[in-house]
């Protein structure tokens, strides 16, 4: 996002016009936050991370005070605190995915709707929080549903306002946004033809259902909270007054899991940053057990926090495995993870027990930084399994590196036309005129026939054809220029000579003939 938002720049091009996968909402709230355009890529990440925290930062204050008038202060404090951490120790991968920033913004319109004494007021910013939740990518909706039932467990008065304004602000919004840029009621149409393996697109098949318990599991891994929320769920079960509240503890929170497996599904890619709602969620839940359990029984229970424990510190030790072994003994590590939160559920239901506060503080340091350690897989046996953390920062480096000489020769300021993904534009970062600077369609139009009848299609290929394109940027890996249809290949290779081209990492660079 942040490198195809910068190379179309350079050449004029605001964020409303470019096409990025995403909605405009998205491209705008990372465009404000990318301040940092021209300084070397370390500082401006560094920018970027630093305002997302600040931001992270301050939807937890506001969620605690507005949870403060419904509930006692150690509850609000440890389910806002939880709920920060876990977005702000979110996967590398997560971390500023529409699915992340819409559980920012989720998390916002609660506080909000529940902090401002006036309900209108109240409704009126909630409202327009929900609707950013749902407009940073459309199928964050789920995050918004979530989010205004979560209000309405605590008032159901204001939950039905909030939604009332809400719903009108969204559509006026999105109205707004296609009457600033009105190829975005295009775009928005044809981002299903783009996905060929939604169940939208295909029907649904019995490999989705393996496919998404492949991608839960993956989740338990990468991010133990969501493992250990069945757990949460018990323990807050059993401390509930009542058959009638014990269900709902029951129900409600496997409801918000099904709303928010629904999306995934609905998306039929299976990357785990479409379970990113799931995180926050689940360490509100935990946050709350924990600070209930240790209101009625005088310190933590043990169930939760000896779990967190054994997860904390045993799932570094397996995901650190090299990713033949994690791919050869998925079955196995499951089966012992299930089995634990088994177990874990069991004692939470049967155990009046409690463990000291500070090997509950040791638990919890333990949970949130299995996603934020250098050893940390993106999946442990499923998409991008073989990228660490430490990995990935290596291979940006060596982007970087490799890239540096062929600019230096060609000019940091010729435009070019890309034939690569967006990360590549990031670090080579030449000037681009293109609306398509990752070129999606074409890329997609090479195996998704549907594609190719598209309207944006046929203007993604005519920037193959722009005439002040001094330099043809290809990844081959990502979209060979082989792959385009033959005459718009002839085409390219009439244009630009890649016979005389310059090597740069990933990146072949052809001179304009």
């Amino acid at each position: 996002m942040l490198g195809t938002l910068q190379t179309a720049g350079r050449a004029g091009l605001s964020p409303s016009e470019v096409f990025v996968h995403r909605p405009m909402a998205y491209r705008l709230v990372l465009a404000l936050g990318d301040a940092g355009g021209a300084l070397p890529v370390p500082v401006r990440e560094a920018v970027v991370r630093v305002l997302a925290l600040v931001a992270v930062l301050l939807v937890s204050l506001l969620l605690r005070a507005g949870l403060l008038r419904y509930r006692p202060a150690p509850e609000a404090t440890a389910v806002a605190a939880a709920t920060g951490v876990a977005l702000a120790l979110a996967p590398n991968w997560d971390f500023l995915q529409p699915e992340w920033l819409a559980a920012v913004f989720a998390a916002g319109a609660v506080g909000a709707a529940l902090r401002i004494r006036q309900p209108v007021p109240a409704a009126l910013l909630g409202g327009v929080l929900l609707a950013l939740t749902v407009l940073v990518k459309y199928t964050t909706a789920p995050t918004a549903l979530v989010a205004l039932g979560v209000v309405a467990v605590l008032d159901r008065r204001r939950a039905l306002l909030t939604g009332l304004l809400g719903a009108p602000v969204c559509l006026g919004l999105f109205g707004l946004t296609v009457l600033i840029e009105p190829r975005e009621w295009r775009w928005f149409g044809e981002l299903s033809t783009l996905n060929g393996a939604s169940p939208l697109s295909r029907g649904f098949a019995s490999s989705d259902v393996r496919a998404l318990v492949s991608t839960v599991l993956n989740e338990a891994l990468a991010v133990p909270m969501v493992a250990l929320l069945p757990v949460s769920v018990a323990v807050l079960a059993r401390l509930s007054p009542g058959r009638r509240a014990r269900l709902a503890w029951l129900l409600l929170p496997a409801a918000v899991v099904v709303v928010v497996l629904a999306a995934v599904v609905l998306q039929g890619q299976w990357f785990q940053y479409h379970l990113a709602a799931l995180a926050p969620f689940a360490a509100a839940l935990g946050g709350l057990a924990l600070a209930r359990w240790s209101a009625e029984h005088g310190g933590p229970p043990r169930a939760l926090v000896l779990l967190a424990v054994v997860f904390g510190v045993g799932i570094p030790i397996v995901s650190a495995a090299s990713t033949e072994w994690r791919l050869a003994h998925g079955t196995p590590v499951y089966a012992v993870l299930v089995a634990l939160v088994v177990v874990g559920v069991l004692v939470a239901l049967k155990d009046r027990g409690r463990s000291w506060p500070v090997l509950a503080a040791i638990s919890a340091v333990a949970v949130f930084a299995v996603p934020v350690w250098p050893s940390a897989p993106y999946s442990f046996d499923a998409i991008h399994a073989d990228y660490t953390n430490s990995e990935r920062a290596a291979a940006a480096r060596t982007d970087e590196r490799l890239f540096a000489p062929v600019r230096t020769q060609i000019g940091a300021d010729a435009r070019v036309v890309y034939l690569a993904f967006g990360d590549m534009a990031y670090f080579f970062g030449n000037p681009t005129a293109c609306r398509y600077p990752a070129p999606v369609f074409v890329q997609r139009g090479t195996y998704i026939p549907a594609v190719r009848g598209l309207e944006s299609y046929r203007e993604n290929l005519a920037c193959l054809e722009q005439a002040d394109a001094e330099y043809l940027v290809v990844q081959p890996s990502w979209l060979a220029v082989d792959r385009l249809p033959p005459d718009v290949a002839a085409v390219v290779r009439s244009r630009f000579d890649c016979d005389r081209a310059w090597p740069a990492g990933e990146l072949t660079v052809c001179p304009r003939r």
